[in-house]
């Protein structure tokens, strides 16, 4: 049995008011981490525990851990059918919560919630109190994924905090060091902050990367590559564009070690390339994602599917914030082209 003492004296998780996502006595929320928790047993939520387990180690913080208990497509909701599927949602949050014990410090504050709405529903409003939320991507073929979505993607596209999606080969991230952020021009400025608090929690190097590209010239029969002129200039904007935007966060965090890089080629190419030996790769969610209601963009999936490392997406930046016209800083910064 969990010692239901931690979660406040209750000996029903779904009673105190921690196990509703809300703060206990002088816990912040910005210290909480939620961690979502499917019906299909612990290889489909082990890895995303392993990861909160970590983090918890990492700084002072507590986890929730969240089941919406209604399926997406039910039409029972009586009364009786809600409450069975509150009484099953209590049952899966305490199997998980013996996995996770087993990977904290004893110590460590574990609280649960069993939510009467789906999962995408009961998450996306818990991020409204968490500073991070934590998803395990199901292993589900690419038809299925057409046809019914994945909790993790939706809740990533419209989640008010950062969602880290993990998947089960990621088990072990141990010997991994290092952040990776992507940044591009009009975004990216809150994956560096957001990548940054990471990098001082783990206390390891940030790398914010910048992958651009010139098209080619169309022609009668044809194409033709940039000249030389032509790539100096874009390499040299692409390397100030970095620059700018890496030393607004560098300046208030002279204790860690930056780095710029500018890459040429195609995005995820670029980004999957970077953090190959990184335990974490940092994306903004992008701006135009006016089909949030849905799912990610096409570039965000491709990355969560091959990315060595868990991926983690921020909701967008302000675009009035980012830097095009930023100044610059003493901040010791390496930019690597």
């Amino acid at each position: 049995m969990i010692d239901y003492s931690r979660l406040g004296g209750s000996s029903d998780p779904s009673d105190s008011e921690a196990a509703r996502g809300k703060p206990a006595g002088n816990e912040r929320a910005a210290d909480l981490i939620i961690v979502g928790i499917g019906d299909s047993g612990p290889d489909h939520y082990r890895a995303a525990l392993g990861l909160a387990a970590r983090m918890c180690r990492q700084r002072d913080t507590s986890i929730t851990l969240v089941h919406g208990c209604l399926p997406r497509l039910s039409i029972a909701t009586g009364d009786v059918a809600v409450e069975r599927h509150l009484t099953r949602g209590r049952q899966l949050l305490q199997e998980a919560g013996l996995v996770l014990s087993s990977m904290v410090d004893p110590s460590t504050r574990i609280s649960f919630e069993a939510v009467p709405q789906t999962g995408v529903d009961a998450l996306v409003q818990e991020s409204q109190t968490a500073a991070a939320l934590i998803l395990q991507r199901r292993s589900s073929s690419t038809l299925s994924r057409v046809f019914t979505g994945t909790t993790s993607h939706t809740v990533a596209a419209q989640a008010a905090c950062p969602v880290i999606i993990a998947r089960r080969d990621q088990s072990d991230i141990e010997s991994r060091r290092g952040i990776v952020v992507g940044v591009a021009p009009r975004s990216g400025l809150r994956a560096l902050e957001v990548g940054v608090a990471e990098a001082v929690a783990r206390k390891c190097p940030l790398i914010a990367v910048y992958v651009w590209d010139l098209p080619f010239s169309p022609t009668y029969g044809g194409w033709i590559d940039p000249d030389e002129e032509e790539l100096a200039e874009a390499t040299k904007w692409a390397d100030s564009l970095l620059a700018k935007a890496v030393a607004q966060v560098a300046k208030l965090h002279p204790d860690v070690e930056f780095h710029a890089r500018t890459v040429r080629g195609v995005i995820e190419d670029g980004l999957l390339q970077e953090c190959e030996h990184a335990e974490l790769l940092v994306v903004e969610r992008h701006r135009d994602a006016h089909l949030a209601s849905i799912g990610l963009g096409t570039l965000t999936r491709h990355l969560i599917d091959q990315a060595p490392c868990p991926v983690m997406i921020t909701p967008q930046s302000d675009a009035e914030g980012h830097p095009d016209g930023a100044g610059t800083t003493e901040t010791k910064i390496t930019t690597k082209p």
